[in-house]
């Protein structure tokens, strides 16, 4: 039989198609990671995906043996087949044993935590299991190499319907996604909570389209889905015992965030009505830093005192926090205010998932213009619930003027130069970031003055002392401020983009000054150990610390983004991007050379597997 090039595309396409089943049976050590669905929607997205996209896998593993076949005869084509082969396995086979460990997939920085984990801190395997690897291997090798010679050199199953095979991968894979994005947008939890354990899966949405098209109607949608008994995530312990809380006489919460808040815009001049309220009955922690540099990463790590490995699984299975599950169970009524919405960054199907109604957005055309709507209707629900409850309340009161770089042209504008608009274009490494800072520096400013009527009506209700308050940021702000051309947020883990901003104030809190390094992961502890009464053990449900507990100083904390996550220390950061590539660089982003992984970098793998099953 002629030796063609159609013919040996063929007969590796008839290779890699064979490995799918091998595929499937590997990849059901992620089964026991799998919320199991109970409902049509769920259980056909499990069927389309694992036909789909494990079968997108195979495929996209025979391209290189599509190339390799255009140069080299079936002879020696089954050679790199076999080593291809045994080597996919082999990979599939590491990243279920990885996943088990620590809910997400083999990257590069797992195999250099590997090749440097000198004392078997992270990875301690017995001889047994190195015996029992080099077995898996062999067999692989071995198994594959007799595949590929059969099908790439004796041309077996040249008959089989390798392109039936590949269109219904095809049309599994397309509906499969099709079906993600329905679900995602109608909250059908038992669909989004299945995607974590699929390596390489990346699923559609489109939630924002159809609502812009009047297909959906997102408050009615997660309307049906928000319940605070039935949404804690399966694969979770967490919390690890059932809570016990109850407080005697549980003050209100109120939380006030301020969009990109940096820690040095606290003060008598840039935020006087925040300083002359809290300056002497409030205690200030001076090395603060949130859990993340961008607006989703550092509220979650805020109201749930998890880490943001987790956040992926919590937003795939709708799960809330502990925090509001209990604010809710224990009777409080719920002031839940943000300027910008909060569907855009996946709170309402996070943070406030069991609340219900839910207010998602405040109308207005600008970020200035929605903070002073949002305090006005912060107001009036203060008022209303002071007419029809007396039960205790939590706030959240979510500023974004600073993010949007946003002052109203009749405000008091203290800090100039400042520019008259932000157009990111005009910054590069040249650029002199005066008049920028001062535009953000000008917007704290202005969402100062609203925040001191917020105090004003705290303290004409009598409710001032009553109130526990968490005045912060979700994230700071960097303006070239090492000279490497950083603005914004997003981008790093130096000081501007996540030290910010923290005043705790209320029945309780002892007034000061804090120098050690907390977190934001201190924040769910402290309320609900001080505000709620939980007596149990911070280890049953939080990563964090008592904001609240003398002398706390962490050796060092972590911070995510929507793909990296840092590992900050006093002299260093620890970087991991999303491809597992990381480095090593000091606190002002410098790179360390020949830096080998401190001590903190092993701890936090450990930490980060804390509440997985």
């Amino acid at each position: 039989m002629q030796d063609t090039l159609r013919r040996r595309w063929r007969s590796t396409l008839l290779f890699a198609l064979f490995q799918l089943p091998l595929v499937w049976l590997i990849a059901l050590r992620y089964v026991p990671y799998l919320a199991i669905p109970h409902d049509p929607m769920g259980i056909a997205y499990l069927i389309l995906t694992w036909i789909g996209h494990f079968g997108m896998l195979v495929l996209l593993g025979w391209l290189p043996l599509a190339v390799l076949a255009v140069v080299t005869r079936a002879r020696w084509l089954w050679l790199p087949a076999t080593l291809l082969g045994a080597l996919g396995l082999s990979a599939l086979l590491l990243d279920t044993v990885v996943y088990a460990q620590y809910r997400f997939h083999v990257n590069a920085f797992m195999v250099s935590l590997f090749l440097n984990d000198k004392n078997g801190e992270i990875f301690s395997f017995a001889t047994s299991t190195w015996l029992v690897v080099v077995g898996c291997v062999a067999v692989a090798l071995a198994l594959e190499g007799w595949l590929a010679h059969r099908l790439i050199v004796g041309r077996r199953g040249q008959r089989l319907p390798a392109g039936l095979a590949c269109g219904t991968i095809l049309v599994t894979l397309i509906a499969s996604h099709a079906l993600h994005v329905v679900a995602d947008a109608r909250y059908q939890r038992s669909v989004t909570q299945q995607v974590g354990i699929y390596p390489l899966l990346f699923p559609a949405t489109a939630k924002d389209f159809m609502e812009k098209h009047g297909w959906l109607d997102p408050r009615a949608a997660r309307a049906e889905r928000a319940d605070i008994d039935t949404k804690q995530a399966q694969n979770l312990d967490w919390p690890r015992n059932p809570l016990s809380c109850q407080a005697e006489a549980p003050p209100n919460v109120l939380v006030v965030l301020i969009d990109s808040w940096r820690a040095d815009e606290y003060g008598p001049e840039n935020t006087p009505n925040l300083y002359a309220a809290l300056n002497d009955s409030g205690r200030r922690y001076l090395d603060h830093y949130s859990g993340g540099n961008a607006t989703r990463n550092g509220t979650m790590s805020l109201f749930y005192g998890l880490t943001g490995n987790y956040y992926a699984y919590l937003d795939d299975t709708q799960t809330p926090p502990l925090l509001i599950t209990q604010l809710q169970k224990q009777g409080y009524a719920m002031g839940i205010f943000s300027s910008a919405s909060l569907d855009g960054v996946g709170f309402d199907r996070t943070i406030f998932s069991s609340v219900s109604p839910l207010r998602l957005s405040t109308p207005g055309n600008s970020p200035a213009g929605r903070d002073q709507k949002m305090t006005e209707d912060w107001l009036d629900w203060l008022d209303q619930q002071e007419q029809q409850d007396d039960s205790p309340w939590f706030g959240m009161l979510f500023y974004d003027a600073p993010h949007g770089y946003d002052v109203p042209d009749d405000a008091e504008q203290p800090y100039q130069p400042s520019v008259k608009r932000m157009d990111y274009l005009d910054l590069g490494p040249d650029t002199d970031p005066t008049p920028y800072f001062n535009r953000h520096r000008n917007s704290v400013h202005y969402d100062d003055e609203l925040l001191g009527r917020v105090i004003a009506d705290l303290k004409a209700k009598g409710e001032w002392d009553d109130t526990m308050l968490v005045v912060t940021a979700d994230h700071g702000q960097s303006f070239n401020d090492f000279g490497r051309n950083y603005w914004g947020h997003n981008s790093n883990f130096a000081s501007p983009q996540v030290l910010v901003p923290m005043i705790v104030n209320g029945p309780g809190v002892e007034p000061g000054r804090v120098e050690g390094m907390t977190s934001h992961l201190d924040v769910a502890p402290m309320l609900m150990r001080h505000a709620l009464g939980c007596t149990n053990p911070l280890s049953d449900y939080a990563m964090g610390k008592d904001l609240l507990a003398p002398g706390i100083d962490h050796p060092w904390i972590q911070s995510s983004s929507y793909i990296d996550y840092g590992i900050v220390e006093p002299d260093r950061i620890t970087v991991v991007d999303g491809t597992g590539q990381w480095d090593i660089v000091d606190r002002q982003l410098k790179p360390i050379d020949d830096a080998e992984f401190s001590p903190a970098v092993f701890e936090a793998m450990q930490w980060f597997r804390q509440f997985y099953r």
